[in-house]
């Protein structure tokens, strides 16, 4: 016991030691997990921590409904949107610079003592990359080939209050023994339940259909969480005018107007589900339910995208 005491572990054998502890196999996921989870807690452990909204997957994930699949990135919205409020074009991308370096030097730290490459360089597409006029941006730390996204909106319509939560881990219920928390000391520093600040589960419902609506590649990940979420007694067909306006926040940028009416005319239901990489994250494999509602929720995804083509028309877009 001593000699294993003395050496210290390595993150592929506590990578080995996640995997045995939740029964889940594919260690290349539950060791993207532990990445993410010590991003998350680093910002939530930081001056950031006040200032943004954690959100997406992740959240639904690891806050709200347990670990049904997998998520590799993590996302996050600004808090307070009256920040932004009355800014002009040059004040506002100043700010938006301003507050990006602050996140990418969190990420720096946490990255470089994680072994992932990542550099605060805002000129450097290969590590943070904007979109949507300087209003979004992704940073991109490479766990060698393997890319983990963490993405930011600064300006984002919300409808719903944010809500305090934990952060959970594959490990939360394992049962540890002494030694192992002793051996493993500076993993389980980080590798435990963090209080957050989050979307409420129906503002991540709204964005996941907007994403959905507006997006080239679609993801079988989002309608799945769409229906867990529907499961949890939230059916997006309640939320129709929310998703509708937040959705039409963004037809400003051309890429998701072209987006919105390939999929309104083209969603292919058959293709989302023939990706294996996407079936690859799932821990609780889909039930036959799922199928049906897949069904009816392509006809309300056709219906919210046509009323926002309309909408789009009637104001001259």
């Amino acid at each position: 016991m001593l000699e294993r005491l003395l050496k210290m572990p390595e993150l592929s054998e506590f990578v080995e030691f996640v995997v045995e502890k939740s029964n889940i196999r594919n260690s290349s996921l539950v060791k993207r997990d532990i990445l993410i989870h010590r991003i998350l807690k680093d910002i939530f452990s930081s001056s950031l921590r006040d200032s943004y909204l954690f959100k997406g997957g992740s959240c639904l994930v690891k806050c709200y409904l347990g670990y049904y699949r997998f998520s590799v990135d993590l996302d996050f919205t600004w808090r307070d949107q009256s920040t932004w409020k009355n800014l002009g074009k040059k004040r506002l991308r100043k700010e938006l610079l301003k507050e990006t370096g602050k996140f990418g030097s969190v990420l720096e730290l946490t990255a470089k003592e994680l072994g992932v490459d990542f550099k605060n360089d805002v000129k450097n597409k290969n590590y943070v990359e904007f979109g949507a006029g300087s209003r979004m941006v992704t940073f991109k730390l490479w766990d060698g080939n393997e890319l983990i996204k963490v993405q930011v909106n600064f300006v984002e319509k919300l409808f719903f209050e944010p809500k305090p939560v934990m952060a959970r881990t594959l490990i939360d219920n394992a049962e540890i023994t002494d030694e192992e928390i002793a051996y493993f000391k500076d993993f389980l520093k980080f590798y435990t339940p963090v209080k957050v600040l989050a979307y409420s589960k129906e503002e991540i419902l709204c964005e996941k259909v907007r994403a959905i609506l507006t997006r080239r590649t679609q993801k079988l990940r989002d309608f799945y969480d769409i229906f867990m979420l529907e499961k949890e007694g939230l059916r997006a067909e309640a939320f129709k005018d929310e998703i509708i306006k937040k959705t039409k926040e963004v037809m400003r940028y051309k890429k998701y107007r072209e987006n919105l009416n390939r999929n309104v005319k083209y969603l292919s239901i058959e293709e989302i589900l023939e990706n294996p990489f996407e079936r690859e994250m799932f821990i609780v494999k889909p039930p036959s339910e799922f199928y049906r509602f897949l069904n009816r929720f392509s006809e309300l995804l056709k219906d919210i995208g046509e009323c926002i083509l309309r909408l789009e028309e009637r104001e001259g877009r």
